[in-house]
């Protein structure tokens, strides 16, 4: 009398490549989400720049920081949304031609955070304001 065993189910060996090839995938994918988490830091940080940048330049629109007064200085700015950043306002006269006129300021803003190596950054704007309100 022959006993006939079954081969039907997986050896041991099939089970450990597929649990090695399943955890190379999650690790993978792990890896991804670690990678969109940055991104997303930098993506946050930069729009808080631009926003510290845009609230400047509106308050020098506005008469703010002595632009009009003074013909150049630099001022620092309030960069609390940012972690571990600093940023500058400066301005000074733009020149046109042969004959320098003080109609108009050349402000830049200059901002840099650097909170980890991976979400650190700088941003800048350069502009021209006119002196004389639009007339």
């Amino acid at each position: 009398m022959k006993v006939y065993r079954s081969r039907r189910g997986f050896t041991l060996v099939e089970c450990l490549v597929t649990t090695v090839v399943l955890g190379i995938g999650v690790v993978g994918v792990a890896g991804m989400f670690a990678c969109a988490a940055i991104s997303e830091r930098k993506v946050a940080h930069m729009a808080e720049a631009r926003h510290i940048a845009a609230e400047a330049l509106e308050a020098v629109r506005a008469g703010g920081f002595g632009v009009l007064d003074y013909s150049s200085g630099t001022v620092s700015l309030d960069t609390s949304g940012l972690p571990h950043a600093t940023g500058t306002l400066a301005w000074e006269p733009y020149a046109t031609g042969s004959t320098g006129s003080d109609d108009l300021k050349l402000v830049a803003v200059n901002l840099s955070w650097d909170w980890a190596a991976s979400s650190s950054g700088t941003y800048k704007v350069v502009t021209l304001v006119s002196t004389h309100g639009g007339s």
